[in-house]
């Protein structure tokens, strides 16, 4: 049954990754409850990067800089020099270096981070007492296996029934939520690309001054830097306040028969240092230095003909799965997250709850789904003889986000009274 105390919504997230702990920090002004199927112990992966768009809205919830340990830490806030993006060819040759005066800009900083640092911040956010509303419960090993979107129920592997007003499901590319949202199961398409990921502590580079300036970039900034084939790239930035460098490989399937689609697998340096030997020389270098890696099949979901049923809507992943290739998917599900505390602000009644959640996909879809083609056009280098295609085309879209009243005022979306 719906929550007789109007003034507050029962709200299930379901997952804890970054969506999920995102949502449950924007909606802390509700009764909020995560389940999370794992035991989560410590989130996985390597690293990840926010861009000034979402970053606006993670330090307007009080997200500490500190905390992510963001190589930002490094420079006194009036001494800042531009972030970077730096795009190589597989020789070594420069083909743009883009200044992207991301404070400036478009109002915030753009954040280079260890992905376990990040979890833990939102997690952080999301539970803590001092906040602002009440800290969310996450519950772990709280695996759901169906969800009831009309009623609002939601139940768990043991049986247990969770009656809810607003149902979150942030649960990746093999949601359960969008299975009760879409009537079908759907799977994610592969993208013909598989995906290594290591992290290289500094005292292995320290022989390679290319190596070093990535981590430590120059007087005009640091950021992210790219070596492109026409159908490889290797892609590094720094995280943990300079101290490792994050690198992803991404290669054609055929080259890595045993990829998944889970983080956690191992690869085999060997394989991934092979599959750059055409590459210039500090490219090799930087592949040599990793002490390990993971391999994970990169995947995508076409756009789906809605996120929404009842009471469940899907944020994240589970909504706009997508490659990533312009670094936008845990800044889309962050968004997301935002979006739902504007159309649920307090007192929103839960009969309300459908049409809300309606809103809110009509405020989010076309802009992730733009992204995510975004990121499907840049999933392939240049051919020869091809245009390369310059980063800076899609960063003021990605990154010039008014947030979802900014959005709704500037597409004519009517918003609640309320919000």
């Amino acid at each position: 049954m719906p929550n007789a105390d109007s003034s507050q919504l029962d709200v299930v997230v379901i997952g804890a990754g970054i969506a999920g702990l995102a949502a449950a920090t924007a909606l802390r002004h509700h009764n909020v409850t995560v389940l999370e199927q794992s035991r989560l112990k410590e989130e996985v992966g390597a690293a990840i990067h926010l861009g000034p768009n979402a970053a606006k809205i993670a330090l307007g919830w009080g997200m500490s800089l500190d905390n992510l340990n963001s190589p930002e830490t490094q420079w006194a806030d009036d001494a800042i020099p531009s972030d970077q993006y730096h795009e190589l060819g597989h020789d070594g040759k420069t083909h743009f270096k883009i200044p992207i005066f991301a404070r400036k800009e478009f109002g915030a900083p753009w954040l280079l981070n260890h992905r376990v640092d990040l979890h833990n911040e939102l997690r952080r956010l999301a539970t803590t007492e001092a906040g602002e509303g009440k800290p969310a419960t996450v519950r772990t090993a709280a695996r759901v296996v169906q969800i009831d979107p009309e009623a609002g129920v939601v139940e768990l592997a043991d049986g247990e029934k969770i009656h809810a007003d607003v149902i979150i499901a942030a649960d990746g590319i093999h949601s359960v939520g969008r299975t009760a949202v879409l009537g079908q199961k759907l799977v994610a398409n592969r993208s013909g690309h598989s995906a290594y990921r290591a992290l290289i502590p500094r005292d292995r580079l320290l022989d390679n001054p290319r190596a070093l300036a990535i981590l430590d970039g120059d007087e005009k900034g640091m950021g992210l830097t790219t070596f492109m084939g026409s159908d490889r790239r290797l892609v590094a930035y720094p995280c943990r306040k300079g101290t490792l460098l994050n690198i992803v490989a991404i290669v054609p399937d055929s080259e890595a028969e045993s990829s998944t689609e889970e983080w956690h697998v191992q690869g085999d340096p060997e394989k991934l240092l092979k599959s750059f030997e055409n590459f210039c020389d500090d490219a090799k270098f930087i592949l040599r230095a990793a002490p390990s890696c993971n391999l994970w099949q990169l995947r995508e979901q076409d756009p789906l003909e809605t996120w929404t049923k009842g009471r469940v809507i899907l944020i994240g992943d589970a909504a706009h799965a997508m490659l990533p290739h312009q670094g936008q998917g845990g800044g889309q599900a962050i968004e997301d997250a935002e979006a739902l505390a504007v159309v649920l602000p307090t007192s929103t009644p839960a009969s309300a709850v459908p049409e809300r959640l309606q809103l809110a996909e009509k405020i989010r879809y076309e802009r992730a789904t733009r992204i995510q083609s975004y990121s499907r056009e840049k999933a392939l280098g240049p051919k020869p003889g091809e245009k390369v295609v310059n980063a800076q085309e899609h960063a003021a879209y990605n990154f010039g986000y008014a947030g979802a009243r900014g959005y709704a005022e500037k597409h004519g979306i009517a918003l609640p009274a309320s919000a």
